[in-house]
């Protein structure tokens, strides 16, 4: 019988030991590979929601800044154009007319904030196209002076309005209601012609 020298057993062991150990190596770093994979999907899982959240909220909050001030306005023309008519039949506003259009005047001032926070440049410059010729046309309705350009305060403020709309229906993703570009055009051709 032949004998089996010493150091054979112990190459063996030592393979078999290295074996265990590499094999121990290689599945650490193949678990911290997989654990940090699934780290950076999470993270970008949680970056998108946050992202989606945070665009939702923006949304949600033009819509509502949009709607606000668009009631406002739509308030705010009622009265306006109760007093102009009232103002170039000749007469004078009534007491209870001039507290609407103050009233209604305030009311649109007050909705402004929402939407300057919330909106793009575009619509911001948008909207002080629409409130000043209504501003405008509230004061002198309300100093009582006669003036000429009342129909033209309203029908600017009428026109830079439905623009303002157009472009806030755009910017929440609605349907607008209408070409803006070919309404632009037709307000320029308007505002050569007068």
């Amino acid at each position: 019988m032949s004998q089996v020298p010493v150091w054979v057993p112990i190459v063996v062991a030592a393979l078999g030991f290295v074996g265990v150990v590499t094999s121990q190596l290689i599945a650490g770093w193949r678990e911290d590979r997989r654990w940090r994979r699934e780290a950076e999907r999470e993270e970008l899982r949680w970056r998108r929601e946050r992202q989606r959240d945070w665009e939702v909220r923006n949304l949600d909050g033009r819509a509502d800044a949009y709607s606000q001030v668009i009631g406002s306005i739509e308030a705010f023309d009622w009265v306006l154009f109760r007093a102009r008519r009232v103002v170039e039949s000749g007469a004078e506003l009534d007491e209870h007319l001039t507290a609407d259009l103050r009233a209604v005047s305030e009311q649109a001032r007050n909705s402004l904030g929402a939407v300057n926070l919330h909106s793009p440049e575009r619509i911001r410059v948008m909207l002080r196209e629409a409130m000043m010729p209504r501003s405008r046309l509230s004061m002198r309705l309300l100093d009582g002076e006669r003036r000429d350009d009342l129909r033209e305060l309203w029908d600017t403020g009428q026109r830079q309005y439905r623009l303002m709309r157009i472009e806030m229906r755009r910017d929440l993703g609605l349907d607008a209601e209408e070409d803006p570009d070919r309404l632009r055009a037709e307000i320029r051709a308007h505002s050569g012609s007068s």
